[in-house]
């Protein structure tokens, strides 16, 4: 359920904050809406981020706070948790639709880089230099995370990453042969993810999720982390604005480009497979298959004909386009 029929009023919510928190809280208000609710706080000590997280996915909120703690404390550029009184790294705020997991951040200062390639294309032997950095951070988190002494979340098998997609379509009565189509490219990426092997993956791997600032980007958002496979990352790594639903051709040339600058950053800290390497560019099209079939287990909702046209025809081009190349 989303948060959009029923709702603490924001002054019910800032005083059980601060009810919580030695924060004293003095103003509130909403910022955004993903997974829950998103707010900011205004302190006298600056603004602080509090998120409410939806009832479906409380224990993806309890395993970020762990995973955040796990990284500050190996030094990782990360958000920061603001404990509560008692200590606790969240707290459970009862509401309607069921006890919701809230967790105060402090604010990460610093630029955030929506597309840190906006100028990719445009200069033939132009490289954004936030693109090493960046990728040299994300190479980082994989190898830190191999420490990670906790059980993850599983999302490494067949049917999260590609069949609960596929299953919403067939119960919305989408066009069965199409649907054929998906699962046979489902099982020809699934034979190339198989021989990957398995780790730790962020699941929403773009530059939003960070803010820059002196030449290091802080994250912040671990909501969708799981065990599954690191390469899976590179999906998003590759896929950032310009992959386009009209020009494949292009979208495929510049993935493949970008490939060998986000490797150059990445492998700086966290080396690849063979097999890791030859999977990547075909991570652009499974994470479609993952992140849809994630929205319908989160949110329980099917796809519009729209939506399931447009990603069906996205996968078979882009499946066509690596076919030629012999990917």
């Amino acid at each position: 359920m989303e948060f959009t029929k029923y709702y603490v009023a924001e002054s019910d919510l800032l005083t059980v904050i601060n009810q919580q928190y030695a924060i004293k809280g003095e103003k509130i208000r909403l910022y955004r809406t993903s997974q829950g609710r998103v707010f900011f706080i205004q302190t006298p000590s600056g603004r602080k981020v509090f998120k409410l997280y939806l009832p479906t996915v409380t224990d993806a909120a309890i395993q970020t706070t762990r995973i955040i703690t796990y990284l500050d404390g190996c030094g990782y550029p990360i958000v920061k948790i603001i404990p509560s009184v008692s200590g606790a790294l969240y707290i459970t705020v009862q509401r309607p639709e069921g006890s919701c997991v809230g967790v105060l951040f402090e604010y990460a200062s610093g630029t955030c880089i929506w597309s840190w390639d906006d100028r990719y294309g445009h200069e033939e032997n132009y490289m954004n230099p936030f693109t090493k950095v960046f990728s040299k951070q994300v190479g980082l988190m994989h190898r830190l995370m191999e420490g990670y002494g906790e059980p993850l979340i599983q999302r490494g098998n067949k049917k999260s990453i590609f069949d609960i997609m596929i299953a919403q379509m067939r119960m919305d009565n989408y066009d069965e042969a199409k649907i054929c189509d998906l699962e046979t490219y489902a099982d020809e990426l699934w034979a190339i993810l198989c021989k990957c092997p398995a780790g730790f993956y962020h699941a929403d791997m773009h530059a939003g999720n960070t803010k820059y600032r002196k030449g290091v980007f802080t994250w912040m958002d671990f909501d969708k982390a799981c065990m599954s496979y690191n390469v899976m990352d590179f999906g998003w790594l590759l896929q950032t604005d310009w992959v386009s639903y009209e020009n494949q051709e292009k979208s495929l040339e510049r993935s493949l480009r970008l490939l060998d600058e986000v490797y150059a950053g990445y492998s700086m800290e966290r080396t690849m497979t063979e097999s890791e390497i030859k999977a990547a560019i075909h991570c652009v099209a499974i994470i479609h298959y993952e992140a849809l079939g994630l929205d319908v287990k989160m949110y329980t909702k099917g796809f519009s004909k729209k939506l399931a046209n447009r990603e069906y025809n996205w996968l078979m081009s882009w499946r066509d386009c690596c076919g030629k190349l012999g990917l």
